[in-house]
């Protein structure tokens, strides 16, 4: 059982679920780490520019987006 409580679709506040539906546009689901953030509105909000400026915005080429994800990976000992 989470510790902290899931947000679902269905009980998601208007403005949660306006994100929902942001990232349901995207073709991404709504993922769980999502839903715990989405505890605090603001906090899911800035998840959502974070994560349109790392996997929306055309700015870095994917050559470097995937050098950097491999670097942080390596700094970090994670598996990619």
């Amino acid at each position: 059982m989470a510790r902290i409580p899931f947000v679902e679709p269905e009980t998601a506040s208007p403005e949660v679920d306006a994100v929902y539906k942001r990232f349901g546009d995207l073709g991404y689901g709504v993922f769980n780490v999502m839903k715990v953030f989405a505890n605090d509105s603001q906090f899911l909000a800035g998840f959502e520019q974070m994560f349109q400026a790392i996997y929306v915005d055309e700015a870095l080429a994917p050559r470097y987006r995937e050098i950097a994800w491999l670097r942080t990976s390596d700094v970090n000992a994670c598996h990619y």
